[in-house]
């Protein structure tokens, strides 16, 4: 079963001059995430809402699934930003524009 997204956000990749990517990532693409107010780290998978591919220096709307963070989910709101991590360096960041209902198992 496919697991839903948790939050919509608009996602800035930094150019590789100033520590972004490389190369292009595609939908599907996994990054860490930090949110400000917690040193948790969260595995995150991102959906590209409008795109296949985003480059360095891109802006982009995109559907959030956080991996292993069920303790998270009701603490995220909308307006709230967050860093995108990976090897320990920043390479963007994004804000929290929707979030999408939990499922709720009987």
């Amino acid at each position: 079963m496919e697991k839903r997204p948790h939050f919509k956000a608009t996602l800035t990749y930094l150019a590789t001059k100033d520590g972004g990517i490389v190369t292009p990532v595609s939908s599907g693409f996994r990054t860490i995430i930090k949110f400000p107010y917690d040193e948790k780290e969260f595995i995150a998978r991102q959906t590209f809402l409008e795109t296949e591919l985003v480059f360095p220096g891109d802006t982009v709307i995109a559907d959030v699934i956080l991996l292993e963070a069920q303790e998270m989910l009701d603490k995220i709101y909308k307006g709230m930003d967050f860093e995108l991590i990976i090897n320990s360096g920043t390479i963007g960041s994004g804000v929290v524009t929707d979030i999408y209902p939990l499922e709720y198992k009987n």
